[in-house]
């Protein structure tokens, strides 16, 4: 049409707020051909430093106001208007001067409108690096090479919304992890470890990479977690060693929170009882503030020490979560899937005391277990809660003799599929189907003919 290339980004920043409704500082970047990230890298470089604060999401903070986000400051206007070519008065709009402060509104009106004045510096960032145009050689004459040098050191892989994806990716599938096979879920999180690692491979600012890493130790251990539903114990201690490697590079406690509790998980179903004790004694020396509550992995080190009878300690770690049982916050939903639920905790407290010989206070807690699953939507309950809890109930009735109440507990595992079921389900099957088969309860016919069926349905699971 005949504009010159200088006047172009004018009239399209012109017709987007005309016949868009675009506000001006969203209008101004669309029409130079910028994203938010590579208006923020133009900033610092105009600022005469291309490692400075700027973000990209600042950028879009600064262009949602004054209904949300932050109000640019002036100094903040002036910088935009030297990147995009343009003054600083042309990037405010009626709602931007009704809600600006006297003094900056007085600065407003006592400005003279200027021309817009295109700097060489202005001309040289104002290309979008992307696009491979050639700047004119006027505008790169005088242009200081250090800058240029620099401003590579700014070139990134990643932006925030990349991250965002990621962590909410890794909080939907934890969510979903209680509705879903541990298989497909497990397939998910490889998909989201794999996109992670791409990443890592290119550029990145040193915050960037670490938030890389955290979702990698994240991923990473969740996948530890699910492996061991399925039982592969050797894949998941692989996993979870990659997550504390992790968690480690970048010194955040609260990643080896989520890692000792899933290492610790691990050990446990792995019959390494006394390792599982251990790794939740140290997750717990990890401060996390309230994001990582203390009762998962309390109750972890509980467990570990009665898979080897040690009492005391079982004793005084249950003494520890009962007197903060009910007076932690709740925790955020990104942070659910390793604060386990409340029936999932009480479910941990009562195994850990059938295991040492405190029936009467075990078979309570896996009550209190039971009424709370009960209470759950049905989308937030872990479908493996009921079967543990049914066969530990059942294994406390007959510790206390009650052999028609256990027997009521157990039956239906005689016609329901175990197959779907995670492993630590299949094998407290074989540890109640052992009980059953002991001197006690030999003589007994209908003792027998479940123990069979158990087996049977031990026998008729796909390994």
């Amino acid at each position: 049409m005949g504009f010159s290339e200088d006047a172009i980004p004018a009239r399209v920043a012109q017709h987007l707020t005309a016949e868009c409704q675009i506000r001006p500082r969203t209008a101004w970047r669309l029409a130079c051909d910028m994203s938010l990230d590579l208006a923020a890298r133009h900033y610092n470089a105009v600022n005469g430093d291309a490692r400075a604060g700027m973000r990209g999401s600042r950028i879009w903070e600064y262009e949602q106001w004054p209904d949300r986000g932050v109000r640019p400051t002036l100094s903040a206007l002036r910088t935009l208007a030297q990147v995009y070519g343009t003054s600083w008065k042309s990037l405010l709009d009626l709602r931007d001067l009704e809600h600006l402060p006297p003094r900056d509104l007085a600065e407003y009106h006592g400005t003279k409108e200027e021309e817009p004045r295109v700097s060489t510096a202005a001309v040289t960032v104002r290309q979008p690096l992307e696009t491979g145009r050639q700047i004119p050689h006027r505008a790169t004459a005088d242009a200081p090479k250090p800058l240029a040098e620099a401003m590579i050191l700014t070139t990134t892989n990643v932006d925030d919304v990349q991250l965002d994806q990621l962590w909410s990716d890794t909080i939907h599938l934890g969510n979903a992890y209680a509705r879903s096979s541990p298989d497909s879920v497990l397939r998910q999180l490889s998909l989201v470890r794999e996109r992670t690692m791409t990443l890592l491979k290119g550029r990145q600012r040193p915050k960037q990479t670490k938030d890389l890493y955290l979702v990698s130790a994240k991923c990473c251990a969740m996948m530890g977690w699910m492996s061991a539903d399925l039982g592969r114990y050797g894949a998941a201690q692989e996993l979870n060693s990659a997550a504390w490697l992790y968690a480690q590079y970048v010194d955040d406690h609260f990643a080896r929170r989520w890692v000792r509790t899933a290492q610790s998980r691990v050990e446990y179903w792995a019959g390494n009882g006394a390792e599982s004790a251990r790794l939740a004694q140290d997750g717990l020396r990890h401060p996390a503030g309230t994001r990582m509550a203390d009762a998962p992995l309390i109750l972890a080190e509980a467990r570990g020490w009665a898979s080897i009878q040690a009492e005391r300690q079982v004793l005084d770690a249950i003494g520890r979560w009962a007197r903060i049982e009910d007076s932690e916050p709740t925790v955020a939903d990104e942070d659910r899937f390793f604060n386990i639920s409340k029936d999932r905790r009480h479910y941990m407290a009562g195994t850990s005391l059938l295991s040492v010989g405190r029936t009467g206070l075990a078979l309570k807690e896996l009550r209190t277990a039971r009424q709370v699953y009960e209470g759950l939507a049905p989308e937030e309950r872990w479908e493996a809660m009921e079967p543990m809890i049914r066969i530990d109930t059942g294994r406390a009735y007959l510790r206390l003799g009650e052999f028609d109440a256990a027997a009521a507990e157990l039956e239906p595992f005689v016609s329901v599929d175990v197959g779907r079921q995670p492993d630590m389900v299949r094998a407290m099957l074989k540890v109640l189907a052992g009980e059953l088969a002991g001197p006690r309860w030999c003589s007994s016919s209908t003792a027998c003919n479940l123990v069979d069926a158990l087996r049977d349905t031990q026998v008729s699971v796909p390994r």
